[in-house]
């Protein structure tokens, strides 16, 4: 057996990755891999974890000198043996995802509570129905399943959620020529999950969900995993109809004609209601509608540079939201699906697992666990007083008695 220095270099040769790489992945220096792998310093446990699941083995295998072939088996054993350089924060990324939906099947047995998961998709996917019409059919179909008709979409997940799809956010970089920009992986308990790339700006996720949707839906039956880097027949299905379904052309045209705009549409505030009707953000908008032909492609390339979305929909009256702000990092109980939190909750509220066990199986700093509990994390301000204040507007007009 080998010194833990020694086998850290093979693993990392093996894999192959350079310190620059492990370094970026792990948020330390290079300089700082050098010194593990010459035995200077030694990483500390969650350090030495993360290498593990970097590397496709085990801590304990690390600590002790064993040489492990990396498992290949599964999403993670896939980017590991990918012959294109993949970004290494997204082999830890998804390590996560593949963990995640482990312990999501092991809450649920532990609280034995039934999982709706998504193992047979209704929809049907025939070869060489792929043009732009049976994409436009088949988001018509799957939104009619829905409930949705033709209208925005305000929230992906809750959709997601009630077609029994675990969705999960991870960081996979940020630059989408060596990272993906999501994953969908039928998992043998939870069914079909969702990762998207957390990196990614909120407009760019958002599209990518509804594209991992398209994945769990229409390719389920033919793969277990589909990890969105590249191009192919089933990443431009999936584009096609993330479009679609976010952006439904029939909805669109509707839109415009009861706004009395023209077909072939040029001024930006247009757009931007267009935009904030539909939810999305200003260039998932530009994209669809330059797809749709109802902008040109210099109107496109004009629009896409010249315009100040943010600004220009505060002036016509709309309210900036968190998705409108570029680098606004999520706390760690939104990267989770509300029905794992709700289990998560359900486990600590019942004692079935104390707050600290409840952080640690979930991978959250306590605080955050006492956020999901909804209580006051110690002496820290209170909710905003327009809560109370709606609440006296509520009980002063005689709602809150029935009348």
């Amino acid at each position: 057996m080998s010194l833990l220095h020694e086998v850290l270099t093979r693993s990392r040769r093996r894999a192959r990755y350079s310190q620059d790489d492990v370094g970026a992945a792990l948020g330390v220096s290079r300089a700082m891999v050098s010194y593990w792998e010459t035995g200077t310093r030694v990483p500390n446990d969650r350090q030495l974890s993360a290498l593990a699941r970097l590397y496709g083995t085990e801590p304990v295998d690390l600590l002790e000198g064993r040489d492990v072939e990396p498992a290949t088996d599964g999403l993670v054993g896939m980017l590991l043996r990918a012959d294109e350089a993949v970004d290494p924060v997204a082999v830890l990324g998804v390590g996560e995802f593949v963990q995640f939906l482990d312990r999501f099947a092991e809450l649920a047995g532990i609280l034995n509570v039934p999982i709706r998961s998504l193992t047979q998709s209704p929809f049907v996917q025939r070869q060489k129905y792929t043009q732009k019409d049976d994409i436009r059919r088949k988001s018509a179909e799957v939104r009619a399943h829905l409930g949705l008709g033709s209208a925005p979409i305000l929230d992906l997940d809750p959709i997601c959620g009630s077609l029994g799809i675990a969705i999960y956010r991870a960081p996979l970089g940020a630059d989408l020529r060596r990272a993906p920009s999501g994953a969908f992986l039928k998992h043998p308990e939870m069914g079909s999950g969702i990762l998207v790339n957390l990196d990614m700006t909120p407009g760019r996720q958002r599209f990518a969900i509804a594209h991992e949707l398209a994945h769990a839906l229409f390719h389920s039956d033919e793969t277990n995993l589909v990890l969105c880097h590249g191009a192919g027949p089933r990443e431009s299905f999936a584009d096609g109809f993330a479009g679609e379904f976010l952006m439904p052309s029939a909805g669109v045209r509707r839109f415009v004609e009861e706004l009395g705009l023209p077909p072939r549409i040029v001024d930006p505030v247009d757009i931007i209601h267009i935009q904030r009707y539909f939810k999305v953000s200003w260039p998932t908008a530009l994209v669809r509608l330059r797809q749709m032909n109802a902008i040109t492609h210099d109107t496109y390339a004009e629009l896409r540079n010249s315009v100040r979305p943010r600004s220009l929909a505060q002036s016509l009256g709309y309210e900036i939201d968190r998705g409108d702000v570029q680098g606004v990092e999520p706390s760690g109980i939104e990267r989770f699906p509300r029905s794992f939190l709700r289990m998560l909750r359900q486990a600590v509220v019942t004692e079935v697992m104390s707050p600290p066990t409840a952080a640690a199986f979930a991978g959250l700093a306590l605080p955050e666990i006492v956020q999901i509990l909804g209580q006051p994390l110690g002496d820290v301000e209170q909710e905003s007083p327009r809560l109370a204040m709606e609440f006296d507007e509520f009980e002063v007009t005689g709602v809150v008695s029935g009348h």
